[in-house]
């Protein structure tokens, strides 16, 4: 069975790029340096009326097989520019190697 599945991805404008972890911590630094990079173009008003044109949304998912089969997932994610995708996508794929 299963067990635990860690990915960052991005999609913007029908867009989708994903990178798979083999453990949450790997993929916890990698999201966080993303974070600190792209700081400067973070959408902070995530708010649902947003033209999803507009934004790149970055999530870093967990999902979690539970012995009982249930499935624990946790997705936290950021909005950025959507000017930003090939920017992203460039800085996971020189970063990415090193997890």
């Amino acid at each position: 069975m299963e067990g635990n599945i860690f990915s960052i991805e991005i999609i913007s404008q029908g867009k989708y790029e994903s990178w798979e972890f083999k453990n949450e911590e790997a993929r916890d630094e990698l999201f966080n340096k993303i974070l600190k990079r792209f700081n400067d173009h973070a959408i902070a008003d995530k708010n649902d009326d947003v033209d999803d044109s507009r934004i790149v949304q970055l999530s870093a998912t967990s999902l979690k097989i539970k012995e009982d089969g249930n499935v624990d997932q946790q997705v936290p994610y950021e909005w950025y520019e959507a000017d930003q995708f090939e920017q992203l996508l460039e800085f996971i794929n020189n970063e990415y190697p090193k997890y």
